[in-house]
């Protein structure tokens, strides 16, 4: 939680008054409470009201191409005067939204579109159903171990007839793709996505072109939703709370399908089910 001289906003009235609201957590966290700009700018639409974002370096090129903002950077001095402040992952509390009004209105987030026209040149060898995969969070993260999965679960995925895996794996867990070649196909876009433009813009842009993304509890995940493209998650037997439990179904994302752990580690029944869904899913596409 960062500390601001100036007072936390409690939901009243903004009145003309500038907010500064700010990222707290991850970079996964930020791209799912960002929906909540839309809601403060209703707020600060009088005269004066200006709705200022601090969010992580790394989304800045992204973040920028959403709506809803007056400024935005990764350095609260680069930004201009403000009267209060808000944490994002604090907005639910503050708006008193609730699962039923949670704005889930999506795509909230955007794709350059040239980079998507790039990509959709890019891609065009690949003429079967294109599922994205990502397997691998963040190893630092202390809950890494219960989200991330070995690539090689996914495999029963590369059976279904008409299916080709495109990896949207970067950096750690990468290298899986190497180890895995000789058992199932998985195609590799290259070292360079995401790393000329900015984190996650050629992969906003990626899947604009593809048919569905299937990942672990990671950043892809709300990337994906934010996005409004058809997603799947991998989810463990006890997810986080941002999951909630027994449903198939999220209403953060409304293109997003959850997928459980049928039994505690349980990563294959997990993958027969969706190797089951994704084949009447391509039967009927």
């Amino acid at each position: 939680m960062r500390d601001f001289p100036q007072p936390t906003w409690d939901g009243s009235p903004l009145n003309g008054r500038s907010i500064l609201l700010h990222a707290e957590q991850g970079l996964g966290d930020t791209l799912q409470f960002v929906r909540y700009v839309s809601l403060v700018r209703q707020q600060a639409s009088q005269p004066g009201g200006r709705v200022l974002l601090l969010a992580p370096r790394p989304l800045l090129s992204l973040l920028k191409m959403t709506d809803g903002f007056d400024c935005i950077a990764s350095d609260v001095d680069s930004l201009p005067p403000f009267d209060v402040h808000a944490p994002l992952m604090s907005l639910p509390g503050i708006l008193h939204t609730t699962l039923d009004s949670v704005p889930a209105a999506v795509p909230y987030l955007a794709a350059n579109t040239e980079l998507i026209t790039v990509w959709r040149e890019r891609l065009p060898s690949v003429r079967r159903f294109r599922v994205g995969i990502n397997w691998q969070g963040d190893p630092n993260n202390p809950l890494d171990r219960a989200r991330s999965i070995s690539l090689m679960q996914f495999a029963p995925l590369a059976d279904v007839a008409g299916v080709s895996l495109i990896s949207l794996q970067k950096g750690t867990g990468a290298e899986q793709l190497a180890e895995t070649a000789s058992q199932f196909d998985v195609v590799h876009l290259g070292d360079d996505v995401d790393e000329t433009v900015g984190a996650f813009m050629d992969s906003a842009a990626i899947m604009q072109s593809l048919d569905l993304v299937i990942t672990s509890d990671t950043s892809i995940a709300h990337l994906a939703g934010g996005l409004g493209v058809p997603v799947w998650v991998a989810l463990a037997f006890v997810p986080e709370w941002r999951w909630l439990l027994q449903r198939d179904d999220s209403p953060w994302y409304p293109t997003m399908r959850l997928f459980r752990q049928p039994q505690p580690n349980d990563w294959p029944g997990l993958f027969a089910d969706m190797q089951t869904a994704l084949s009447r899913l391509v039967g009927g596409a």
